[in-house]
């Protein structure tokens, strides 16, 4: 057989292939990437970059929603969940991707493409899972002001952690903390290091009264009175995890990590030219992730199992999960239930 007649119906392209090309494409970096494999494999330019991506389009378009998904094989979820935002292009605009996230089994709950990371912003990434996600046992972010409100407003009583490496980074921003220049600069990375990162409750909080004496003694230095203003802009959304042993965790870096995994794909398609092409691909990415298996995780528990899995679904071993969706997917069921 001719390498060629692989890709035959649809596009130049069996929808059997081109789910496997899609699969192919979202477990390496590029579109490029895609063509060269298949021209090594075959000796031959089989597939053009323009049918790889037109195909790409045709299978993400077919594929069920990340919450009808969800509604399918209904993970289970742990309660406790960061968000944050991450900026996509489109024709030379940004767009902020706003993400929820489970932290424990590392599951894509829902998201939302916006404008702007503003208080409805989050109302609409939330609207979707309320009744999914119930009462939530807490929340780790950044700190922004919308998320924040939105929080606040619509989940009184939920514990919110701030991301304290966030804040961290923040501060660095300010001061040069890689490589100190004065005394000064070397003084107060030791006094933000001692409060962001103190073992106890007690000694964030005495850490903090050290930094304000220090302050009020170089209270003509500009960017030491930035920096107490900094770490005590929201303080006590630093420490809910001391008063809270079950978010045994400070940080949001899980959900920064993953967001990561976005950039490194958007940026290699440089922006998107269609406005339905942002959220087509987003949806292609977010569903890989939940189907993916954690291969490289440090924590044994979660190495070798998918997002889905480690949220209690059950999964055979899948080479291609597209092909697996598309057959398994109940969609007349399914569609019924949410009409």
């Amino acid at each position: 057989m001719k390498s060629r007649g692989l890709f035959t119906g649809r596009s130049g392209m069996s929808t059997k292939t081109a789910e496997g090309m899609t699969c192919l494409y979202l477990r390496t970096l590029s579109f490029e990437q895609v063509c060269c494999t298949l021209g090594i494999i075959y000796n031959d330019r089989v597939l053009s970059k323009k049918t790889l991506i037109k195909n790409c389009e045709y299978v993400a378009d077919s594929l069920p929603s990340l919450w009808e998904v969800s509604a399918w094989l209904k993970p289970k979820r742990s309660g406790y969940y960061a968000l944050d935002g991450t900026w996509v292009t489109y024709r030379g605009e940004d767009r902020v991707l706003l993400i929820l996230y489970d932290v424990e089994t590392l599951d894509v709950v829902s998201y939302c493409i916006a404008l702007e990371e503003e208080e409805e912003s989050y109302r609409r990434l939330m609207d979707p899972v309320r009744e999914e996600i119930g009462t939530p046992k807490g929340f780790f972010c950044d700190g922004d002001t919308g998320l924040l409100a939105m929080l606040k407003r619509d989940y009184v009583n939920v514990p919110i952690q701030l991301c304290v490496f966030h804040k961290y980074s923040r501060a660095g921003q300010v001061l040069p903390f890689v490589r100190p220049r004065t005394e000064i600069d070397k003084q107060m990375k030791a006094l933000v290091e001692k409060v962001l990162f103190a073992p106890t409750k007690a000694d964030a909080l005495s850490s903090l009264e050290e930094l304000r004496l220090y302050a009020a003694d170089h209270a003509k230095k500009r960017k030491v009175q930035t920096i107490l203003a900094l770490l005590e802009h929201n303080f006590d959304l630093l420490l809910t995890h001391f008063d809270n042993p079950d978010m045994h965790s400070r940080y949001n870096n899980t959900l920064e990590g993953f967001n990561a995994v976005i950039k490194r794909k958007t940026c290699l398609m440089r922006g998107f030219k269609k406005e339905q092409n942002v959220d087509r691909w987003i949806k292609l990415i977010l569903l890989d992730w939940r189907f993916h298996s954690l291969h490289a995780s440090f924590d044994k528990a979660r190495r070798g199992k998918s997002p889905l899995q480690l949220g209690g679904v059950t999964l055979p071993k899948l080479w291609n999960w597209i092909n697996y969706v598309t057959i398994k997917y109940p969609k007349k069921k399914v569609a019924k239930s949410r009409s």
